[in-house]
């Protein structure tokens, strides 16, 4: 299990239940595109996505997170379509809008199309706000993210494969010994994902776009802001008409 994978649905087992995560009865697939340094390419995500439509039906894949970036300032075209063919199919895609500053070791445009949920980081709203930064999948990014989450500081289970090596990963950020404090995008994105499979779990014939509506409505009614106390609390009241 990863940083990510953790705070979506980790059982939290390691730390007695302290460190669970959002939906921790979900079932993870997790699909390699990155190397131990976190580097990668869109082709490999395009290759993890194409593997997802193929297989979605038969393991049952509801959630896709794409905790993500790219520093390429051009529209990824084939990386555009293969999520969109996802959120047709019925599932609910849920990517990382990107750090601003590069302060978390990259600096990607914001992966954004109309059937993505796209996740900013609450401490970094000001910027996108100022900004409206560039996005993978289209031009028009007026306005994102679509929901703020918390980013800073996010404890999560500590990867046997974890590295040191980028900025902002020191080993004095370990909590417990199975476990690390993360920043980031790519951390409030897979928050977002488990309140995405708690909706899913009690109502499993919605579609990603009420999925999404819903998720931004229990964030507006939170000030904005999408947190784990929210999720726990909220999703269950909603109701789909």
């Amino acid at each position: 299990m990863t940083h990510v994978t953790g705070i979506a649905c980790g059982s939290g087992t390691l730390s007695n239940g302290r460190y669970r995560g959002i939906a921790p009865e979900a079932y993870i697939i997790s699909l390699k595109i990155l190397d131990s340094n976190g580097q990668g390419s869109s082709s490999h995500a395009v290759a993890a996505l194409r593997w997802i439509m193929d297989n979605a039906a038969k393991y049952n894949i509801r959630v896709v997170n794409l905790s993500i970036g790219s520093n390429d300032r051009k529209v990824n075209q084939p990386l555009k379509e293969s999520v969109e063919v996802l959120w047709r199919r019925g599932i609910v895609v849920v990517a990382a809008a990107g750090n601003p500053d590069g302060r978390r070791g990259y600096q990607p445009p914001p992966p954004i199309s109309p059937m993505v949920i796209t996740v900013g980081t609450w401490e970094d709203r000001d910027y996108f706000t100022r900004h409206k930064p560039f996005s993978l999948f289209t031009k028009e990014s007026s306005n994102l993210p679509d929901i703020w989450a918390p980013g800073e500081n996010i404890v999560s289970v500590l990867s046997p494969d974890y590295k040191f090596s980028m900025p902002n990963r020191s080993r004095e950020n370990i909590i417990y010994p199975n476990y690390i404090s993360m920043s980031g995008a790519s951390m409030a994105t897979p928050l977002v994902s488990g309140a995405a499979s708690l909706l899913l779990e009690r109502f499993p014939y919605v579609r990603p776009n009420e999925i999404k509506a819903a998720l931004m409505k229990i964030a507006a009614e939170n000030g904005g802001l999408l947190d784990q106390s929210t999720c726990l609390n909220q999703t269950g009241k909603v109701v789909f008409i």
